[in-house]
């Protein structure tokens, strides 16, 4: 997520408080044309398809009642209906494919929209507002889950819907005009067509709450198991698994029993609304036995004829029960304008700027919001007050006492005291789960402090406009289906190619870069798909060594590498950051030079 570099931070701030919040109806926008074409190659392949039937059982039937009556054979046309038929089949085939092309583009042009538009407005806000309850990697799951859910609310509701309720229209209209009943049996095929959609809609409104109560629920599991899953190893050891276990197993029970509730309502939606359509179909064939009532059974055929022609009665009876097809679905996906709904929700929530500001006591922060660019590590902050600027003298960071920990953790940092200066590295250490990753964050603004102080030269931590003087490089990695250019530019967008082939010799990665066909060009596919997790560390990690930084703080950054390779690492930021702060979190243990450290003891539960 990166900030346009021409503007500060207050007007991004500014920006995102008063931009509007997303509305589902802003979703045509980008590809509204796309949508369009899409709903009429839709309507096409739905009366198609519709017609195709109409006119194959009305095609067949007349062709053998004209072999049984030898006075109509001679003038029957036999080759203007196969034409028509071909010609449906081949409108059906070419406007269904043309149908999936165009929609998948527009959905694809959409997601991409969807996405800048709200990682764009995630980088402008304050991260203590942003994160309040979620930490980064629940947080992107969460934003980027609910941004490919939007599409339900043009894919399943608002196509559907619109192409649905077209046909039934259209159905009816030509029942009214072609069948010579009475208008009563009209009258009562019209409101049953009409009940079918009415089921439909009460189904989908209905399916709001319920499609609310289903992600809440499934969000709850999902954090349920996350906890635990961190320091699986340790609950193991101390045979606390089943215990700390039981909030996701009754969570996981409660979401199985929703689903089996919305199971059993989607298929009665959908018998109900087949039931209408039978039951129309019936009045059909009642209303065509009223017309004919009265003739005796050697003068049935005739006079049917006289009045009526069977193969229309065909063709109206495959047509209710072709557009089965089309309308049934709409109460089988009920629980999709819920869903876009529920997603919709979420989002406004999570990138709402309207939460204040935590106070000093319940974030050890002296209320500052800080707002963190998590592609470059950046850690900005802004709050009423004037914040202090970096001094030019040589850094102290000291913690006192400082304890945090991720909501809903079972660990983390506790009571950590230590000094870090300038030009000597702070090595953190310790076993698995003992808050090592936690206090970085915590160093790093994306967590609150449960107690203690951190200082920066004798003042609060907290109270620094770091600007971009905060490089962080977490566990969870920022790397996006882009070149490899354009990934390390998010530290420095004006970097030349020089300087991109530079950072990435300082971590060992230019034998790599002169390997690839395309060089900078290289595709790093979505999250980095293309390339190995120790190659996504050193690209995330070079894209911090772009320019120099008051402050560093890396999270395993030599995962995944060899001896010589984590060594000659070493030794490259060592040099960068010789003259500032550098904190480093890691297991690996080698003769590391001249280096203060820190060991956290393991944490009891």
């Amino acid at each position: 997520m990166t900030k346009h570099p021409m503007r500060s931070h207050s007007e991004l701030d500014s920006a995102a408080r008063h931009a509007p919040a997303f509305r589902l109806r802003d979703m045509f926008k980008p590809s509204f044309d796309l949508w369009l074409i899409s709903w009429g190659l839709g309507l096409i392949t739905a009366l198609s398809m519709i017609a195709l039937l109409m006119i194959s059982g009305w095609f067949i039937t007349g062709a053998a009642l004209a072999g049984m009556i030898a006075v109509g054979s001679h003038s029957f046309n036999y080759m203007l209906p196969a034409g028509i038929i071909r010609m449906l089949a081949m409108a059906r085939t070419a406007g269904r494919y043309g149908e999936l092309m165009v929609s998948h583009h527009a959905v694809f042009d959409l997601l991409k929209t969807l996405r800048l538009r709200f990682f764009n407005r995630l980088a402008a806000l304050p991260l203590t507002q942003q994160r309040s309850a979620l930490q980064a990697s629940q947080y992107m799951h969460r934003l980027v889950s609910d941004i490919d859910k939007l599409d339900e609310f043009i894919l399943r509701v608002i196509s559907p819907w619109l192409i649905g309720g077209l046909s039934v229209l259209l159905l009816g209209l030509f029942i009214g005009w072609a069948l010579p009943i009475a208008s009563s049996f009209k009258l009562i095929i019209y409101v049953l067509l009409a009940l079918s959609l009415v089921i439909a809609l009460l189904a989908s409104y209905n399916g709001i709450a319920q499609a609310k109560q289903l992600s809440q629920v499934s969000e709850a599991r999902r954090q349920q198991l996350l906890s635990p899953l961190a320091i699986i190893t340790q609950l193991l050891l101390w045979q606390q698994w089943q215990t700390q276990t039981q909030g996701y197993v009754a969570q996981d029970n409660q979401l199985q029993k929703l689903q089996w509730q919305a199971q059993k309502r989607r298929s009665v939606y959908m018998l109900l609304i087949q039931w209408l359509f039978y039951l129309a179909v019936l009045t059909v064939l009642f209303a065509i036995y009223s017309v004919t009532q009265g003739g005796s059974e050697t003068t049935l055929l005739p006079k049917l004829q006289s009045v009526i022609e069977v193969p229309l009665v065909l063709a109206v009876t495959l047509g209710l029960l072709g557009i089965q097809e089309i309308v049934v679905p709409l109460g089988q996906h009920y629980l999709a304008l819920g869903n876009s709904i529920a997603a919709k929700d979420r989002l406004n929530d999570l990138l709402s700027s309207s939460r204040p500001t935590p106070t000093p006591n319940q974030t050890g922060q002296a209320g500052a919001n800080t707002n963190t660019n998590t592609n470059t590590g950046t850690v900005s902050t802004s709050a009423p007050k004037p914040l202090h600027r970096l001094p030019q003298a040589p850094l102290q960071a000291e913690l006192i006492y400082v304890s945090a920990k991720i909501e809903g953790a079972l660990v983390g940092a506790k009571e950590v005291s230590v000094t870090v200066n300038s030009g000597t590295p702070l090595i953190i250490k310790g076993p698995s789960g003992c808050g090592k990753s936690t206090l970085l964050q915590a160093l790093a603004g994306e967590l609150p402090l449960q107690s203690g102080e951190i200082q920066l030269n004798g003042k609060n931590w907290f109270e620094y406009d770091w600007q971009d003087q905060l490089g962080y490089l977490g566990q969870q990695l920022d790397i996006f289906d882009q070149s490899l250019a354009a990934n390390l530019r998010l530290g420095k967008p004006e970097a030349s190619d020089e300087e991109l082939i530079a950072a990435l010799d300082k971590v060992g990665l230019l034998g790599w870069l002169q390997a690839q066909p395309q060089g900078l060009d290289t595709a790093l596919g979505e999250y980095g798909a293309a390339i190995s997790g120790g190659q996504a560390r050193r690209i995330a990690l070079a894209r911090l060594l772009l320019k120099p930084r008051r402050v560093l703080l890396l999270d395993e950054p030599f995962a995944g590498l060899d001896a010589p390779t984590r060594a000659q690492l070493w030794q490259n930021v060592r040099e960068h950051q010789q003259q500032n702060l550098l904190i480093v979190v890691s297991h690996h243990q080698w003769d590391m030079g001249l280096c203060d450290s820190i060991s956290l003891p393991e944490t009891q539960l």
